[in-house]
């Protein structure tokens, strides 16, 4: 290392603070001709900083990119942080013997936050032959040794001396140095560009003398660095002449190199590499290409491994062409991102290896490039493949392909951005799976009830989710991101539509509308009114979020009339009102369901007193809708209504007036009066259509001439307080699942099988039906569950015992008041409780969570000391503290009667 010249930073790293350990599994080295391969796997490198150093003697030097460059070491990471470092044997720091022996001393120095972790890599190669001239083109340098000749200590004294025909000088101490001593370097690019060793080293390249060679080495791209075209392929070529200086004498040693930078056309499944057969200016058209070799990573490849992989290396006129199947083992697929948008790019490194001679010239020339290709970007779109199960309720899409350096990272919906982590805890199943080819899909699972999810329907019977995603990657190492948007869609029928009910009592109508799966988006019509938020007020509208209630008059505007007579004296008769319901969407118009109740309302019509007055109320009738009641009049048009407005007309008047008839029939005697318009009574009204009927209300009174009537009235006395006689009769109990705690919405049978969520709340009621005794109490002796519909089978879990909550239930039964109310007449016959949703651990012969709730209960007498199953503390508490006001009785043994629930799963 005597005439060595190298320039470089030398940084020396001290640690005092941190624990060091030295490893060395993980690290392979290879000497692959004049390169060491160095392979270090990527569990070693993966989440810590890294750093390598070479060691030169006991100096720690960095390898930065510069002295990467100006030394020799070029490194190649893949997608799974795998890294491949190539290293020339002759490098800055080699220790070289005379018999082509030389030694690289290297440590890897990873960190992390409390230890530092060295892996020291020694390794000593031999080249058994160097040639003439060595020319090494890596990725980010060129390199080039040669053979400089220069005339040793004793070779000079021996030609200075002007022997002639003397013998050689002889080998010894000293004998095979050089004095000559390196001034500077011209490079031609064309023009004549000269440097100091010192310039030189500030442009990057790197001078190196042994006694025997010159080495320089530098980059790609500088100004003493000429670009051309060889045969077609872009070469980046550097000619130079090193100037050697002792005392008087000059010699020049010619150092050029030249390595392709290009030459690669690429098709659908082919890379194809053309290397020059003939390099200008390295060798003339007269050089002999004595070996050729290709190559993968540094390391030739022999024809039975080529033909295996599907390789193909040949020789044109003009160029050395390799071709490369795209799928090879030996190269891979990596992510990238352009625009946002996924590609994919293959890279692949391979080698070619020449050896040749001038002609008439023994000298060699090695000639070894390592290029990596890297593809263009090739698009990749991720593809969605949708297979959501609409009886599931479930989204279901698959995204891929892609390659395992993709991860997803948060997903944007209308709602907002999440992390994997968040979307998940939201209610997303989200998986990744990996494929056989190595590649991979991510899978996502979102319920059509997610709150992201849209919800619509394009008609009247179909319900339609939609779920609009951003799906967000982050492609690794590089930290680069890109998004994919996804539409879900699905479509099912809509089996739980609105809904209306109702019912009448002695005055309004009762309407219970259900909202079903829409929601309260739903426009309703009462009549020909749509309800109004403060029309709503008018009928005591009432929400509880499943369902509103309406409270309409008979008297309301948007009820019709028809009058019903019950007999043909017309002393009694009834008004008979219908009121239509439609509900429609809001948005689109549709119908969605039409609902008319008709009820009849027993009210005055004709009142027919015995002094001889009469009233009468007239309707303005369904058939009639464009009718004024104050028009009115009856056959007397002066007798006008006493009272009108647009619903009716009231006359009062007696029966020898307004135009009023009579008639005698069978010892009856008929009064009759009729209520039309006024003036013309068959005159449309401007309202009216031609298929209107004419409005004419005939009524009549009828009083008998003579008769007589009989009445008795007779006491006797009393000697005992009354008491009722003990019977048998048939009893019957009703259990009933109500829809929710109001317990004024029941299920039906044909709603059963149902299924319900783990402790999902079940209000049961249990009535005694078609019994009217307030006297009487109704009793829940014992509830239990049991998989099956039969009372018996196993296993069994207990509700209530004796009357009262099972104690060892952790979910405990809780019964509920009950008030009288329009339904509910008498309190005493009906009883009502809640329990909890639960499922059998194990069941014999039958699936798991399905659970049936039976109760047996105990018709009592609240009177009687000798019922003893209702005379317990829980019994009594369940009859409350009402008072008897009847008698005592006598009192049988209690009935009791055993009622069962339809079937229920566990979801």
């Amino acid at each position: 290392m005597s005439l060595s010249i190298c320039f470089q930073v030398l940084v020396l790293t001290i640690s005092t603070t941190t624990q060091i350990w030295a490893y060395t599994d993980g690290v392979g080295t290879q000497c692959l001709g004049n390169v060491l391969r160095v392979t270090i796997h990527g569990s070693l490198l993966m989440g810590t900083h890294t750093d390598l150093d070479v060691l030169n003697g006991t100096d720690v030097i960095n390898v930065s990119p510069l002295l990467a460059t100006q030394c020799g070491y070029s490194q190649n990471p893949d997608p799974w942080g795998n890294m491949l470092l190539y290293i020339s044997l002759q490098h800055c720091f080699a220790q070289s013997r005379t018999d082509g022996m030389s030694a690289t001393n290297l440590q890897l120095r990873t960190y992390e936050p409390d230890s530092e972790r060295v892996y020291p890599v020694s390794k000593t190669c031999r080249l058994p032959h160097w040639a003439s001239r060595e020319v090494l083109c890596s990725n980010n340098y060129m390199e080039v040794s040669v053979e400089h000749d220069l005339p040793t200590v004793e070779q000079l004294k021996w030609m200075t001396a002007g022997v002639k025909g003397g013998n050689s000088p002889t080998s010894g101490p000293g004998s095979m140095k050089s004095p000559f001593r390196l001034t500077e370097v011209i490079f031609y690019t064309p023009q004549d560009k000269t440097f100091s060793p010192m310039e030189l080293s500030r442009l990057g390249y790197g001078l190196h003398t042994s006694p025997t060679r010159l080495l320089i080495r530098g980059p790609y791209n500088t100004t003493v660095t000429d670009n051309q075209e060889v045969a077609g392929v872009p070469m980046a070529i550097m000619r130079s002449s090193v100037v050697y200086k002792h005392r008087w004498m000059l010699s020049l040693v010619n150092a050029e190199v030249a390595c392709p930078t290009g030459g690669l056309t690429f098709t659908d499944n082919l890379i194809i590499w053309r290397l020059p057969r003939h390099i200008r200016p390295l060798m003339s058209f007269s050089a002999e290409v004595v070996e050729a070799y290709m190559g993968l990573e540094a390391q030739r490849l022999d024809e039975a491994t080529m033909s295996a992989r599907g390789y193909s290396f040949y020789a044109t006129d003009e160029h050395f062409v390799l071709e490369m199947p795209m799928q090879s083992p030996e190269g891979y697929f990596k992510s990238t991102v352009h625009r946002k948008r996924y590609y994919i790019s293959y890279s692949v490194e391979p080698m070619i290896e020449l050896l040749w001679r001038e002609s008439g010239d023994s000298a060699e020339t090695r000639y070894k490039v390592l290029f990596p290709i890297v593809t263009p970007p090739m698009p990749r779109l991720p593809h969605a493949t949708v297979y959501s199960d609409p009886e599931e309720g479930v989204f279901k899409v698959i995204v891929g392909t892609f390659l395992p350096d993709v991860e997803l990272i948060n997903i944007t919906t209308e709602s907002g951005v999440m992390t994997t982590a968040e979307a998940i805890t939201s209610g997303f199943d989200i998986q990744q799976y990996a494929l056989s080819n190595g590649s991979k899909v991510f899978s996502l699972q979102v319920p059509f009830s997610h709150p992201t999810a849209s919800k619509g329907n394009p008609n009247v019977k179909t319900l339609a989710y939609t779920l609009r995603l951003v799906l967000g990657f982050l492609v690794l190492p590089e930290q680069t991101t890109f998004s994919h948007p996804i539409v879900l869609e699905a479509a099912v029928e809509d089996t739980d539509m609105p809904t209306v009910s109702g019912s009448c009592d002695q005055q309004n109508f009762h309407i219970t509308v259900q909202y079903g799966s829409q929601g309260p988006n739903i426009e309703t019509v009462i009549g020909d009114s749509v309800l109004t938020e403060e029309l709503a007020q008018h009928y005591a509208f009432s929400d509880n979020g499943t369902h509103f209630d309406l409270m309409i008059p008979f008297s309301s505007p948007d009820i019709a009339y028809k009058v019903q007579y019950t007999d043909a004296a017309v002393h009694s008769s009834y008004v008979s009102a219908s009121l239509d319901v439609h509900l429609r969407s809001p948005e689109k118009g549709w119908n969605i369901t039409h609902f008319s109740l008709a009820c009849s309302f027993p009210t005055f019509i004709i009142a027919c007193s015995s002094n001889g007055s009469i009233g009468v109320l007239a309707v303005k009738l369904e058939a009639v809708p464009s009718l004024n009641p104050a028009q009115l009049a009856l056959k007397d048009p002066s007798c006008g209504p006493v009272y009108s407005d647009d619903r009716i007309a009231l006359f009062y008047f007696h029966a020898n007036t307004c135009g009023t008839t009579r008639e005698f029939k069978d010892g009856v005697m008929v009064y009759e009066n009729m209520a039309t318009l006024k003036n013309d009574q068959n005159a449309k009204t401007p309202l009216s259509t031609n298929t209107e009927p004419q409005y004419r209300f005939r009524f009549s009174c009828t009083y008998t001439v003579n008769a007589s009537k009989t009445l008795a009235f007779s006491t006797t006395s009393q000697s005992k307080v009354p008491v009722a006689d003990a019977s048998m009769g048939q009893l019957k109990v009703e259990m009933r699942l109500a829809r929710d705690l109001t317990y004024t919405q029941f299920y039906s049978d044909g709603d059963y099988p149902m299924v319900r969520h783990l402790r999902q709340p079940l209000y049961f009621e249990v009535e005694l039906m078609q019994f009217e005794d307030p006297d009487v109490e109704l009793v829940i002796n014992s509830c239990w569950a049991t998989p099956q519909g039969d009372q018996t089978s196993k296993p069994r879990w207990d509700l209530v015992v004796d009357s009262c909550p099972n104690p060892e239930d952790p979910d405990q039964t809780v019964f509920h008041l009950v008030k009288s109310d329009h339904r509910v007449l008498f309190p005493s016959l009906v009883k009502r409780f809640e329990v909890k949703m639960f499922s059998f651990a194990e069941a014999e012969d039958s699936p798991a969570g399905q659970v049936v709730f039976h109760c047996s209960v105990v018709i009592c007498d609240p009177r009687s000391l000798q019922n003893g199953l209702c005379r317990g503390p829980c019994a009594s508490m369940q009859m409350g503290t009402n008072e008897v006001k009847r008698g005592p009785r006598a009192a049988p043994e209690p009935q009791v009667v055993h009622v069962v629930s339809g079937l229920i799963f566990l979801l």
